[in-house]
């Protein structure tokens, strides 16, 4: 090999660093060094931004639409296939509750991940359950129309009672699985996705201007009895400003640990609880219907 061609050159990937050490003489200097910015630039870490402020709210946003078109689309055709659906997916169940077992030591931001997916599978299940007819309550009739108050309360939620009841069944297992963990995230996202349910759940109850109950199944058509169209009561500037400051501590926490895996966890919180303020903001805005429509079919029939 002539001499003023002679090249050693060592490639070393630690982190997101790129180093390259070459000992050239010659015409292959100006592209060892050309190679070198181009693997930098390849295989240097993502902004932390994108990490934060891109991935989580687009997860976020993708398991939710997803998984609410499935549920809405199954059970507008009837308690039939959602009955389906709930027995053939009991294997996608069992599979996310063993994710979450599998991550419950899992520090990293995939392992974040995968605790998300697996805890949003499971609620989109038990939300399936309660669709399909088959874990809603003991009470499927309309609200009699001289019920008030505490009593109209009562049948309300007689008629998810069974639905309630397997949740804290669901709580309490996710709880056992989970006690030794350090990542929790699937509990977390399981956990508020029903506190935000119930929160619009009882902002329908007490009543909101955008309602729009035909947006539901002929077997679930009962439920729009316990619904109220007028202006927001007392209760929903509270659980707006609840969800709202939330995500806000949420996403502040999140760019505080934006270079750690805990700040990808935090966003990812925060971008469902945003989901959540949003669905609820729509229930207060007259002349969005289907908007509400859509928020409303989220959360299983505020009041019911």
């Amino acid at each position: 090999m002539p001499a003023n061609i002679a090249v050693i050159a060592c490639l070393c990937y630690d982190g997101g660093e790129v180093s390259l050490w070459a000992l050239h003489r010659g015409p292959f200097d100006k592209r060892i060094k050309s190679q070198s910015s181009r693997l930098r630039l390849m295989l240097s870490p993502s902004p932390a931004w994108i990490s934060i402020y891109l991935y989580p709210p687009l997860a976020a946003l993708v398991l939710w639409a997803g998984f609410t078109a499935v549920v809405v689309g199954l059970n507008r055709r009837g308690p039939g296939p959602g009955r389906i659906a709930l027995i053939a997916t009991l294997p996608l169940l069992a599979l996310a509750h063993r994710e979450l077992w599998l991550t419950s030591a899992d520090g990293s931001a995939t392992g974040a991940y995968r605790a998300f997916v697996a805890g949003s599978a499971i609620w989109a299940w038990h939300e399936l359950a309660f669709y399909s007819g088959v874990l809603t309550g003991p009470w499927r009739a309309p609200c009699p129309s001289d019920a008030r108050g505490f009593v109209r309360l009562g049948y309300a939620l007689g008629t998810h009672l069974f639905h309630e009841l397997a949740v804290l069944v669901e709580l309490a297992l996710l709880l056992w699985l989970l006690r030794d963990g350090t990542n929790a995230l699937g509990l977390l996202v399981f956990s508020l996705s029903w506190a935000m349910q119930h929160s619009a759940k009882l902002n329908v109850l007490f009543g909101v201007p955008a309602l729009n109950v035909a947006l539901f199944p002929p077997h679930l058509r009962y439920l729009g009895s316990y619904w109220r169209r007028r202006s927001p009561r007392g209760f929903f500037i509270p659980s707006l400003s609840v969800a709202t400051l939330l995500a806000i501590m949420l996403w502040s926490a999140a760019h505080t640990y934006e270079l750690e895996p805990a700040g990808v966890r935090l966003a990812l919180l925060a971008a469902l609880v945003s989901l959540g303020a949003v669905e609820h903001a729509l229930l207060a805005l007259p002349g969005r219907r289907v908007a509400a429509g859509v928020a409303s079919a989220r959360a299983p029939n505020p009041g019911e």
